[in-house]
């Protein structure tokens, strides 16, 4: 039944496809400093060799170091490498980690899938093609999977000899999936543009296929990327030019895998015309920051005006055209919405601008990297630069005034116990920071206090009677909320913060006041001292 009905949707696409109105005109944030912009690593340097004359290659981070692997010489030619480099994060040096050539390694390729597995300590590489580079024949896809070992420096082909596995394909998503501590792989493109929705495991030295009840749309160029804290795999974007041929498919949407199925949390509804969506779906690479718990996607290319008309499922030619495009795409994965930032723009064809940070940025290799809490951008193509190469080797993203809750004094014992406060993630603009509270008694209720000031003033001299022995006011009191009932001995605290970059290196003080009618007593928690990041 789904076959069928995907079998079904090109005809329905080029019957509905006047009906429906391009995607509304861009509405940019500009990417500056304080929140999160790009900014050169100079100390990588600019060298003749490295990964700057390289693209549409695979990538992925370990605590430290960005892997870069083969992928496209010069202007993403015909020519492939093999040879493998690591940026170092921590001494921003750049160096070849193998040759390719002495011993053994992965054929040279282009377009392969990347990901790092956190559970071996070791960087995987699935598929792509070598383009025209080797003894075999020109564009020949490749489905062997290999694994690379930083500490001993050595690859090891883990293809499985035997048994069902995915078919060759370049351009797959490929990411650590949590659940099982296996690769997750997901479509790609089988050959003439014909992308796959085909779900793969490898775990365990063999290869599953799976076969969730949700599939999202067969794709080829999508990203997919784990995320710890939210302990799954998370995809988007990705193209379909076959099924609708002569149109190109832009997928606009962001699934979520959990284990066994599939989950869509985001997509852009063509009939109402609401939603979000990033500025660019392929040739890129969307990287999860997990301090900021966003989705970060640079650049990637648009539609070129003249080559497609289904404005259903492309960008308009005039705001979202380019070949790439200079935006940032950042998915928010708490409020699960997409924002669309550039540096200041001038021109009737803002995509097209020049950006003197990151310029227009295709093919490149990414990753966070937990070491420096940054994510960084190697190589890839950018047609304002000679031979269409970046400037710099890397490039390293993140907002200048990082968000940050720290505790200090100590709680008093109250009915429930000694009294906690901890911070469920950092403060940031545009988001409602959350705290807990626990070891309340039974029954009691909480005062939340919010100061500009610390202190440190026995509750005992301030409500006498009231205030219990050992117990401080550890903030001026300039607000309090509540009260606010406790629940199973806690309690959420919420700040709204609004969205203004003016609020960025703000401090406020937060501290709980328990209130227990029963015993006729007060109590204090620990305190947290905001510093609100710009997002």
């Amino acid at each position: 039944m789904r076959f069928s009905a995907l079998l079904a949707l090109p005809l329905l696409a080029s019957s509905v496809a006047a009906q429906f109105p391009p995607l509304p005109s861009v509405a940019l944030t500009p990417r500056a400093a304080p929140r999160a912009a790009w900014t050169a690593t100079v100390s990588a340097g600019t060298t003749a060799t490295g990964s700057t004359f390289r693209a549409d290659g695979a990538s992925a981070a370990s605590n430290d170091t960005l892997f870069v692997f083969g992928g496209c010489l010069n202007n993403n030619t015909s020519t492939t490498v093999n040879d493998l480099w690591g940026f170092n994060a921590v001494t921003g040096s750049y160096t070849q980690l193998h040759d390719g050539v002495v011993t053994l390694a992965p054929h040279a390729r282009g377009r392969a899938a990347g990901a790092w597995n956190p559970n071996s300590q070791r960087f995987v590489v699935f598929g792509g093609d070598n383009r025209a580079t080797g003894p075999l024949p020109a564009d020949t896809l490749l489905n062997d999977i290999w694994e690379y070992d930083p500490v001993s420096n050595t690859w090891t082909d883990v293809t499985p000899a035997g048994g069902s596995a995915p078919s060759p394909r370049r351009w797959a998503a490929m990411s650590f999936d949590p659940s099982t501590g296996g690769m997750l792989v997901f479509g790609g493109d089988l050959g003439g543009g014909t992308p796959s929705d085909e779900t793969w495991l490898f775990i365990g030295g063999s290869w599953f296929q799976l076969s969730p009840a949700n599939v999202p749309p067969a794709r080829r160029f999508a990203s997919m990327m784990y995320r710890p804290d939210f302990n799954d795999v998370l995809l988007c974007g990705g193209d379909d030019a076959v099924n609708f041929a002569p149109d190109a498919y832009r997928h606009l949407d962001v699934w979520v895998w959990a284990g066994s199925n599939w989950t869509l949390i985001s997509s852009y509804d063509w009939s109402t015309q609401t939603g979000t969506f990033p500025a660019s779906v392929l040739a890129n690479k969307a990287v999860y920051d997990p301090l900021r718990k966003r989705v970060v996607m640079q650049g990637g290319q648009g539609v070129a005006a003249g080559t497609a008309n289904n404005t259903t499922y492309i960008y308009g030619t005039s705001t979202y055209n380019g070949s790439p495009t200079n935006y940032t795409s950042e998915f928010d994965c708490v409020t699960n919405t997409w924002t669309i930032y550039a540096n200041p723009i001038t021109g009737a064809a803002p995509y097209n601008n020049n950006d003197p940070a990151i310029g227009r940025i295709s093919r490149y290799y990414a990753d966070f990297i937990p070491a420096t809490g940054k994510i960084y951008k190697s190589g890839g193509q950018d047609p304002a630069r000679s031979g269409s190469r970046p400037t710099y080797n890397v490039y390293e993203y993140q907002a200048t005034q990082m968000g940050d809750a720290t505790a200090y004094g100590s709680g008093c014992t109250g009915p429930g116990g000694p009294l906690t406060l901890t911070s469920d993630g950092a403060p940031w603009t545009g988001r409602i920071w959350q705290g807990t509270c626990s070891n309340l008694g039974a029954g009691s209720t909480a005062l939340v206090i919010w100061g500009f000031s610390t202190s440190s003033l026995p509750l005992s001299s301030i409500l006498p009677g009231f205030g219990q022995p050992g117990c401080l006011l550890l903030t001026s009191l300039d607000l309090t909320l509540g009260p606010v009932p406790s629940t199973a001995g806690t309690v959420g605290v919420f700040l709204p913060i609004s969205n203004s970059a003016s609020l960025a290196g703000a401090q406020l003080n937060g501290q709980v006041l328990e209130i227990n009618a029963p015993t006729t007593g007060l109590w204090t928690s620990n305190a947290l001292t905001l510093t609100i990041g710009a997002m």
